[in-house]
C-alpha cells in the first residue's frame, strides 16, 4: 500500500471528527432556532405560520440526528483503524509521534516540543513511520 493511501487512512479518524462536529453545530442552531419559534393559534381555518416553521425544523432535526448516529459510526470505525495501523509497527517512539498526530490531532510543533526532537526531525520520524507500515501492510 502506497504511503499517501495510508496517510488518507490515518486522516480518516480526523475527517469524521470534523464531520461530527459540524453536525452537532448544525443540530444547536436548530434547536436554537425552534426555541425562538412561537406558535400561533388561530380559530381560523388555514394552514401555514409558525408551526410549519417547527414542524420543518423538527424534521430537519431528526434528519441532522440520524447523520450523527452515522458519523458516530463511521469515527468508530476510522479510530479502530487508525489504532490498528499504529499498532503495526514496532517502534515505541514512531507509534507515538503517529498517536500523537492522528488520534490527539496535535500539530507537529507541539509533537516535536513534547518529544524533545526537532520539527523537522518529528516529520522525518513519521515518513519513516509510513514507509514501515507501508511495508509491512
Amino acid at each position: 500500500m502506497p504511503t499517501d493511501e495510508i496517510k488518507q487512512r490515518l486522516k480518516s479518524a480526523w475527517v469524521w471528527q470534523k464531520q461530527l462536529e459540524a453536525d452537532l453545530q448544525m443540530l444547536q442552531d436548530l434547536r436554537d432556532l425552534s426555541e425562538q419559534i412561537t406558535p400561533v393559534y388561530s380559530l381560523a381555518p388555514g394552514g401555514g405560520g409558525s408551526n410549519d416553521k417547527l414542524a420543518g425544523t423538527v424534521a430537519k432535526m431528526a434528519d441532522v440526528e440520524m447523520s450523527i448516529k452515522n458519523d458516530i459510526n463511521q469515527l468508530t470505525e476510522a479510530l479502530a483503524a487508525t489504532r490498528a495501523l499504529i499498532k503495526m509497527l514496532d517502534d515505541e517512539k514512531l507509534q507515538l509521534i503517529l498517536f500523537k498526530r492522528y488520534l490527539n490531532y496535535q500539530r507537529w510543533e507541539v509533537i516535536a516540543a513534547d518529544l524533545g526532537y526537532s520539527y523537522r526531525r518529528v516529520t522525518q520520524m513519521h515518513g519513516e513511520a509510513l514507509v514501515k507500515i507501508a511495508k509491512i501492510s
